[in-house]
């Protein structure tokens, strides 16, 4: 008897994106009127960080995110960022884009 059937990982992994193609040398025109937007954080350009708190300090920063109708995420970016401008160092903690599907 055949026991139940386990998704395979690769169904829970994002496809990498393709290679950007090469540029044209020619101008087109739809390239030249629209502004560029800086490109977003590639994937080996976000690190993951793991903090390990108290369950009533977790309660109270999730409560905070709902109170405040945002992600827990946003928040904690937030707090590391506040964090380093006391510190009188950049705030340049970014928030990871969330994925389109």
């Amino acid at each position: 008897m055949a026991g139940p059937v386990r998704p395979k990982l690769n169904q829970f992994v994002e496809q990498k994106a393709p290679p950007p193609a090469a540029p044209s040398t020619e101008p087109d025109d739809a390239e030249t009127t629209r502004e560029v937007e800086p490109p977003a954080a590639a994937p080996s350009d976000l690190k993951t960080m793991q903090v390990r708190v108290n369950r009533a300090g977790w309660v109270e920063m999730s409560r905070l995110a709902q109170d405040l109708d945002i992600p827990l995420e946003r928040l904690m970016v937030d707090a590391f960022n506040d964090v380093l401008v006391k510190h009188r160092k950049p705030p340049v903690v970014e928030r990871r884009l969330p994925v389109k599907k």
